[in-house]
C-alpha cells in the first residue's frame, strides 16, 4: 500500500487533530491526561466514540476509538465522518486487527489515514506496515502491547505511544497471568513512549496507575454501560449485576487465544466442546455479501489464524456470527459478550439507570480530583 498524502485528503469533512507524542506530553504538562475509549470488537463503538471525543473534561484529554473490525471500508468512512461531525476539533482514532485478512487490513488502513483518523492503534498480532504505513502519512500510530519487549520494538518502530493492556481486559487478553500492575512497570521500564494503561479499569483504579506513571486510561466496559452508542440494548444489560462467576474466560477462535466474555448459553456450550460453524450474514451484509464474499464464511480472519477455518468448519466457532448477535441483535443466548474484568464493579444494575459518556467522564473527574486533593 502507498499511504495517502496528507494533501490527497478528501474534501467533505475536516480531519481530526493528530493525537501525537507532542500532544499527549503537551496535555501532560497542563496537569491532564488521556481518558481513552477502548474499541471493543465489532461495532460496538459505532455512535460511541464521537460521544467520548466530544466528552468536557477538567482532568482529561479524551479521545474515542472506531473499531474497524467487521466493517466494509465505506462502513468504517462512514463511521468515521459521523464521528468527526459529533466531535468537532476532538480526538478520534481508528482500531485495527492484524490477524484480520491481509486484504481487509491494508483497505481499512487506508480508509483511516484518508479520513485523517487521530490515531492509528493496532493489536492483535503485529504489523511493521502499519506503523510505516502511518509514519509516512503523518498519522500518530499507537501499538497495544503486552510486554516491555514489544513496547521497545514498537518505539524503535516509530509509534507514538502505547496501550499496555493487562490480562484483566474482555476479549482476547494473550498471557492470562500478566495482570496491569506488573506489565505497567515493565512497560514503562522498557520504553520512553507514553503508555497508556488498559485491561479492567475501573474508575477507582485510575488515580493508582496514573500515580505509577501512565500517560492515561483506557477504559471499554465502562463505556459500554451508557446511554450512549448504538449497541444493542440487550447487550449493554448483559454487563450489569455481574459477579466474578459470570465472567469467564474462553478459547478463541483465533489461534486459540484466551479470552474475557460474560457467562452465557454461548460460552457454556463452548465449555463443552460445542462447535459453531458459520452462518449466511446476508442479515447484516446484504445479499453481496461482505466485500463480494457471498459465503456463510466471510474469510475475516487470516486461514492461518482462524480455528474454525482450519478444521474446515468441524471445531470452535465463527466469531464474526457470534459477535454480530450480541451487539446487533442483542442475542443473549448465542452471542459472544467480551467484557473487562471491571464489569463486576459497573454499578448500575438496570439499562434505564445507565449514564451519559459525559456523566461517566464527569464520576472520572471527581474522582482524580478528590484524590489529587488529599494528596496535598
Amino acid at each position: 500500500m502507498t499511504p495517502p498524502a496528507a494533501t490527497a485528503l478528501r474534501q467533505e469533512h475536516v480531519p481530526a487533530p493528530r493525537l501525537t507524542a507532542s500532544a499527549i506530553r503537551d496535555a501532560l504538562g497542563s496537569g491532564r491526561h488521556l481518558l481513552v475509549q477502548g474499541a471493543m470488537g465489532l461495532h460496538v463503538s459505532d455512535g460511541l466514540a464521537g460521544k467520548v471525543a466530544a466528552a468536557r473534561s477538567a482532568r482529561f484529554v479524551t479521545a474515542g476509538t472506531v473499531s474497524a473490525v467487521g466493517k466494509t471500508p465505506e462502513m468504517l468512512r462512514r463511521e468515521l465522518r459521523r464521528s468527526f461531525e459529533a466531535a468537532p476539533g476532538g480526538f478520534v482514532g481508528v482500531n485495527l486487527m492484524a490477524a484480520i485478512l491481509k486484504e481487509d487490513f491494508t483497505d481499512l488502513a487506508r480508509v483511516a489515514i484518508e479520513e485523517g483518523a487521530s490515531f492509528v492503534v493496532q493489536g492483535a498480532g503485529i504489523s511493521r506496515e502499519i506503523v510505516r504505513w502511518c509514519r509516512e502519512s503523518g498519522t500518530p500510530f499507537a501499538g497495544i502491547v503486552s510486554s516491555g519487549r514489544l513496547a521497545a520494538m514498537y518505539e524503535k518502530w516509530g509509534a507514538d505511544f502505547l496501550v499496555a493492556e493487562g490480562a484483566e481486559a474482555g476479549g482476547h487478553i494473550g498471557d492470562i497471568g500478566h495482570g496491569l500492575e506488573v506489565l505497567l512497570d515493565e512497560v514503562l521500564a522498557a520504553t520512553s513512549l507514553p503508555v497508556v494503561a488498559a485491561g479492567g479499569i475501573d474508575a477507582a483504579d485510575v488515580p493508582a496507575l496514573l500515580a505509577r506513571g501512565a500517560a492515561g486510561v483506557q477504559l471499554a466496559s465502562r463505556f459500554i454501560a451508557s446511554r450512549d452508542g448504538d449497541a444493542h440494548r440487550a447487550f449493554k444489560e448483559m454487563h450489569l449485576g455481574r459477579t466474578d462467576d459470570d465472567v469467564v474466560v474462553i478459547k478463541s477462535c483465533v489461534k486459540g487465544m484466551a479470552a474475557r466474555a460474560v457467562r452465557n448459553p454461548f460460552t457454556e456450550a463452548l465449555a463443552r466442546g460445542e462447535s459453531f460453524p458459520p452462518r449466511s450474514k446476508a442479515w447484516f451484509f446484504g445479499k453481496e455479501g461482505y466485500r463480494g464474499r457471498r459465503k456463510a464464511c466471510i474469510e475475516c480472519l487470516s486461514a492461518e489464524v482462524c480455528l474454525c477455518r482450519q478444521s474446515e468448519f468441524r471445531e470452535s466457532f465463527c466469531i464474526t456470527d457470534a459477535l454480530l448477535r450480541a451487539a446487533i441483535q442483542g442475542d443473549v443466548e448465542n452471542g459472544l459478550f467480551y467484557t473487562g474484568q471491571s464489569v463486576t464493579r459497573i454499578p448500575e444494575r438496570t439499562f434505564e439507570e445507565l449514564p451519559t459518556v459525559q456523566e461517566i467522564v464527569d464520576a472520572m473527574d471527581v474522582r482524580v480530583s478528590a484524590v489529587a486533593a488529599a494528596a496535598g
